[in-house]
């Protein structure tokens, strides 16, 4: 019988929808044993299972999710990536990356139709290169704020800085290095996220080497028809200054970037870009008649408040004429 380790509970953000001990922790080897387990609890309760990956998740294990039942990938999101990002512990970043069933099959289904082209006689670094070249083809970055749907900040932070960005075909910086760090542990490449105040990128490790990944440059220059892979084993940018010591940072390699261009037309062979092409420019125009759509409800809301100053100063100018 598998064990259970129940999670310290925590007053945070994060457990606060979980009765205490109904988070668990397990591996997703793992997770159709303690889902057994927790269908023969038989009850109603919401309760959350942490996976460290999704290494191991197949629709079969996913079918078998209660409704009550939510599942949080940590991936990438590391103690070290948190502090990196926010002075808090993890929690708040961790709670964003909880998925519904749902989410969990539409995740996987995508992550499967990436990793059907990647051809098993590559080395790691064409592997990881080939994981770079799709995301550069089939995500559309943009940050929140940015963006016109009139949900809470939270809800599209939520939306992009996960793995439900691979679906949505829209994400962050933190969502394009939180996906990477995701598909490159399915492919056994060592992946870390790392943060600025105001940026994210990976880092990884090959042959004891580390090097520097940071895709969203080159993804949009590829809204723009300008197809390049510039940031892949390359030299830091500005950018690239870590909010807290990272020690892979401060030991980078460079991969020779004629090498880089002849192994991204190798592995970019693998990729539908050109029905992927169009599919990203629809998901823009989309992102577009989103920032119309926030434009509008800005303008309403701006309305609204000097109306209702006038009204506010009417009713005052009344009050002094009395």
């Amino acid at each position: 019988m598998i064990s259970l380790e129940p999670r310290k509970f925590d007053e945070s953000v994060t457990y606060q929808a979980y009765k205490p001990g109904n988070v668990y922790k397990c591996s997703s080897e793992k997770l159709e044993d303690a889902l057994n387990q927790i269908m023969q609890l038989n009850t109603n309760e919401r309760i959350l299972i942490e996976l460290p990956n999704t290494i191991g998740l197949t629709h079969s294990i996913i079918d078998k999710i209660p409704d009550n039942v939510e599942v949080r990938i940590d991936g990438g999101l590391t103690e070290e990536y948190a502090k990196s990002v926010r002075n808090e512990h993890m929690d708040y970043l961790r709670e964003k990356a909880t998925y519904s069933k749902e989410e969990l099959e539409s995740i996987i289904t995508k992550i499967e139709s990436i990793e059907k082209n990647i051809d098993p006689n590559w080395n790691q670094y064409e592997k990881a290169l080939y994981l770079y070249e799709y995301m550069k083809a089939d995500i559309v970055y943009r940050e929140p704020q940015d963006v016109g749907d009139i949900a809470s900040t939270y809800q599209r932070t939520r939306t992009w800085d996960t793995l439900t960005g691979l679906t949505n075909q829209l994400s962050t910086c933190n969502g394009y290095a939180h996906i990477y760090t995701e598909l490159c542990a399915r492919q056994g490449i060592d992946c870390s996220q790392v943060a600025s105040h105001k940026h994210a990128w990976n880092i990884i490790t090959i042959d004891d080497k580390n090097f520097l990944v940071d895709i969203i440059w080159d993804s949009m220059d590829y809204e723009k028809g300008i197809n390049e892979t510039n940031n892949f084993g390359n030299k830091p940018l500005k950018y690239h200054t870590p909010r807290c010591y990272v020690e892979k940072s401060n030991n980078l390699s460079f991969l020779n970037q004629d090498w880089v261009k002849q192994a991204s037309e190798k592995v970019s062979k693998n990729i539908p870009k050109e029905k992927m092409v169009q599919e990203k420019l629809e998901q823009f125009a989309k992102s577009r008649e989103l920032d119309r759509q926030r434009m509008m409800y800005l303008r309403q809301q701006q309305l609204q408040a000097v109306n209702s100053n006038e009204f506010q100063e009417e009713i005052a100018m009344e009050g002094r004429a009395r």
